[in-house]
């Protein structure tokens, strides 16, 4: 149930229907998810590895259809400038960027072309906790970007302060979202309070050299093991 606040005691609320048709196979579901980590990995080893520079670019998180990097820039240039401050090989990268990432300036459906990737936000710094978690600042920490899945932040104040408190001290910062139900033909506010802002990761292990393992019940990073260069570049394909 979406609803609206318009008063101290009177909301606009727009009911879920009851019923609903989905006639996309669970087939084309998974499709369309396994796709997607596909040409994720194929935009990283087809084409970042061998023309970018990767010791000078970090993966911060990402999720399915996003992925946030840190990169070693050109300090005399703006933090705008993307990628170029770590092209090592631009032969290829100018005859294979085009099926990437835009390439034409202005131009909507170049930047929207399938199977493409566009510049959702950038800045010159950023902290992340875990995907859809994270602070992006813009113009030099003169305002911010704050990502929190889960959190209404109309309602809660969040800052920076509280997401270096919780990497510096582990502190946990509780957040209150507060939403309509109805059962039984009776309108109620609801209070759901969560964990907001937290060191604990349940999507994935992150190993010391940076590798990411499934989440499974029970097990730590302790559980995984992994063997140095035991994939070879040629083997990447």
């Amino acid at each position: 149930m979406d609803e609206q606040k318009i008063s101290e005691d009177n909301y606009i609320v727009q009911m879920n229907a009851e019923h609903c048709n989905c006639n996309t196979p669970s087939q084309v579901a998974f499709f369309v998810l396994d796709n997607a980590k596909y040409w994720y990995l194929n935009f990283i080893y087809n084409f970042m590895c061998k023309c970018f520079d990767m010791n000078r670019i970090h993966f911060i998180e990402g999720d399915i259809d996003s992925a946030y990097w840190a990169i070693s820039r050109n300090h005399n240039e703006h933090f705008t400038q993307q990628f170029n401050a770590v092209i090592n090989d631009r032969e290829f990268y100018y005859e294979n960027a085009k099926y990437f990432i835009p390439s034409i300036r202005q131009d909507v459906y170049d930047e929207k072309k399938i199977l493409g990737l566009a510049i959702e936000r950038q800045g010159p710094s950023t902290i992340a906790l875990a995907p859809k978690n994270y602070i992006i600042f813009k113009n030099y920490c003169d305002g911010s970007k704050i990502k929190l899945k889960g959190v209404n932040q109309k309602t809660n104040k969040i800052i920076k302060d509280q997401i270096a408190d919780c990497i510096d001290e582990g502190k946990i910062t509780k957040c209150t979202n507060m939403r309509l139900g109805q059962k039984n033909h009776q309108m109620s506010q609801l209070s759901i309070e969560k964990n907001g802002i937290t060191e604990i990761h349940t999507k994935i292990i992150v190993l010391e050299n940076q590798s990411c393992c499934l989440f499974m019940y029970g097990l730590t990073a302790k559980d995984y093991f992994f063997t140095k260069n035991a994939i070879s570049d040629d083997s990447i394909a």
